[in-house]
């Protein structure tokens, strides 16, 4: 392969030796001696630069093929399967059924004709890709052969003209759907799971909860406790005791009622709603009006909860409030029940048959509310009901909640959103007491809070709400004192409570209203609340408690006027700090010294500061827990539990316990 370009070198070499000779050339040569030199040496660099090049690359391609470089294995496409379905390619905007079978029929019997795309390409399209997208169809015959002959007809007509080449471009065997599709179907199959666990929920829903997603595992722990402690009552005095969240002075009242379990609920799960931090609370309730009741009076429970919906069991509905097909059918569906339960309800009242219902509408989503409404009032007039019945947001008799169970979320939802039977939804008509059924959960707090302060007042709650989640808790029992009710007001008379990080004064001002305390030591380098601080019980100390607890352990000091040391029952603290393992540090610290009475009660708040997930958060208190001896035999605690409380937030725990 390089004896061409040596044979060019060897007259290269002729030629230049021959010039320095003098040989002496014809005397029609064009070129003089002395230039042909050059040239020839000219050449000569040429030729030498083309050989290494050709040989180095016959070398590299002979003896030492490129690594890791594969040889290029021809696709073989996979085989056509014939089938009895045909895929039609670029059919006309304007082409019709009828028009697809006067082209194909000629072939065979035709099951079923499919077209996909005409609605993709109107003039309110708002994506020029899919404006320039030729629809297509698919066209099913009885048999395969039918099938065979239109794809063979049209690739032997492909490049002749006929009439048939008007109608499509292109036509081949349909594909089976393969594995690529396996996504969107898991995603499909996710979707109808969804749904049927609605569907099953909805055969045992009578009570609905609308609840804020950070507070859902908080509120099915609660009713779980609730449950668990009204069974236990009822097996172990038949009687069932029922705690009075509503008491004037702050504390707790208790009545008796015979055995059942109409206060008791069953929970059935939760799903994701459409609002931001929204979710859907199922439940089936021996008495889910009453129940609903007890719920709506609780100010502990107002943070969590946002709406309740008594509806009826079984009856789940297919519509869509979004459109008006969808409006128009729930209205008429409200005014049949309504015609068949509270004509019936009214009979039995005491505010006469004249007197029309009144009726309030909740619906959720609300965006739908104002346009039902405005139907269902339509049809009331059309039907001459207007007498009957009438619609107020006040004074009513009866309340109708209708609730949006699902909406389909899967692919392409956006254009689903609007179909009539994309969503499912709830319904229910009960009886209503504007005495039961409206209550402003923030008056009651102003009520049984402290002060004009809303921070006096939600503290106040928070220490309210972790001593009654730990009395219904099962580990509220002390092993050395024997059941302890901290609910029970004369078991802390006179005794001095430590409230460490006190400011504004909430818990202090709980300590000193419910257990009668006659001297809380409120400790805190902040101000407190007028009407925490002029309380004749209240001792504040403004430093931090490291500060304190040396002049605490005083016999006498003009800060403390009386010996603490020993007489502290109660402890809590609600202390923000960086290390919050040092809230426990310090109760240790005051058991060492001598500060805390035997069998002590405390409530620490531990605040963690870095994690974004429950798990994470319950992990750091756990570890902090453990790490700083709170569960140590020698340290002498007993009774202790972690809770998540309403009032905490979404990195804060509530540790309990009692310590020796």
């Amino acid at each position: 392969g390089i004896h061409l370009p040596l044979n060019c070198l060897f007259t290269c070499l002729i030629t230049s030796h021959h010039s320095i000779q003098g040989y002496k050339r014809p005397t029609n040569m064009m070129v003089p001696p002395t230039s042909l030199s050059a040239i020839s040496v000219f050449i000569l660099l040429s030729s030498l630069s083309t050989t290494c090049i050709q040989f180095a690359q016959s070398f590299s391609a002979t003896s030492s093929p490129t690594p890791n470089k594969q040889t290029a294995v021809p696709v073989v496409p996979p085989p056509v399967v014939p089938s009895n379905r045909i895929f039609v390619a670029g059919i006309s905007q304007t082409c019709t059924e009828e028009t697809i079978s006067s082209a194909f029929s000629q072939f065979g019997s035709i099951q079923d004709i499919l077209i996909i795309g005409q609605d993709e390409n109107d003039a309110t399209a708002t994506n020029a890709k899919k404006k320039k997208r030729l629809p297509f169809c698919f066209v099913a015959f009885d048999d395969v052969s039918s099938a065979e002959r239109a794809v063979s007809a049209s690739s032997s007509s492909s490049s002749s003209s006929t009439s048939s080449s008007s109608v499509y471009k292109e036509v081949q065997y349909a594909k089976p759907k393969d594995d690529n599709r396996r996504r969107s179907n898991q995603a499909r199959v996710k979707e109808a799971e969804k749904r049927t666990k609605i569907e099953s929920f909805g055969k045992e829903t009578n009570l609905i909860i609308q609840v804020q997603s950070t507070h859902v595992d908080r509120l099915m722990d609660y009713l779980q406790r609730r449950n668990e402690n009204g069974r236990s009552r009822n097996n172990s005095r038949g009687e069932e005791t029922e705690t009075n969240y509503n008491d004037d002075d702050g504390g707790s009242t208790t009545r008796s009622t015979p055995p059942s379990n109409n206060n008791l609920c069953s929970v059935l799960g939760s799903t994701n709603a459409h609002g931001r931090n929204v979710s859907l609370l199922f439940l089936s309730c021996a008495n889910p009006i009453d129940f609903a009741r007890i719920l709506s009076v609780d100010p502990i429970l107002a943070r969590a909860i946002n709406k309740l919906y008594v509806v009826q069991s079984g009856l789940l509905l297919e519509g869509n409030l979004a459109t008006e097909r969808g409006c128009d059918q729930f209205s008429k569906l409200m005014f049949e029940e309504v015609s068949s339960s509270c004509t019936q309800k009214v009979d039995t009242t005491t505010m006469g048959e004249s007197e029309p219902a009144v009726l309030r509408v909740q619906v959720y989503p609300p965006k739908y509310q104002s346009p039902l409404l405005q139907n269902f009032d339509s049809i009331l007039h059309e039907n001459n009901a207007s007498q009957q019945f009438t619609i107020a947001p006040k004074g009513f008799t009866h309340m109708i909640s209708i609730v949006e169970v699902y909406q389909y979320k899967g692919r392409s939802w956006e254009e689903k959103q609007y179909d009539d039977n994309s969503k499912l939804y709830m319904m229910g008509i009960s009886p209503a007491s504007m005495e039961l059924d409206v209550v402003d959960t923030n008056n009651i707090i102003a009520e049984d809070g402290s002060g004009d302060g809303d921070d006096v007042s939600r503290a106040y709650y928070k220490l309210k709400e972790a001593l009654e989640t730990y009395q219904a808790s099962s580990s509220s029992t002390s092993p050395t004192a024997g059941r302890r009710n901290i609910l029970q007001k004369d078991l802390y008379d006179n005794s001095i409570a430590l409230d460490c990080g006190s400011a504004p004064g909430g818990w202090t001002k709980y300590l000193i209203e419910h257990f009668r305390c006659s001297k809380v030591y409120s400790i805190d380098p902040g101000s407190l609340s007028p009407t925490v601080s002029s309380l004749k019980e209240t001792v504040h100390m403004r430093m931090k408690v490291q500060d304190a607890l040396p002049l605490l352990l005083e016999e006498k000091n003009e800060n403390t006027a009386a010996a603490a040391a020993g007489r502290v029952k109660l402890w809590v603290s609600d202390m923000c700090l960086h290390d919050m393992g040092e809230q426990v540090d310090l109760l240790l610290l005051a058991k060492r010294q001598g500060l805390l009475a035997p069998n002590a009660f405390f409530v620490l708040t531990l605040k963690c500061v870095v994690g974004h997930s429950k798990l994470a958060y319950d992990a750091q208190v756990e570890e902090v827990v453990d790490k700083n001896g709170l569960r140590a035999v020698e340290n002498g605690v007993e009774g202790l539990e972690i809770f998540h409380l309403f009032s905490n937030r979404s990195g804060e725990r509530t540790v309990i316990g009692y310590i020796r």
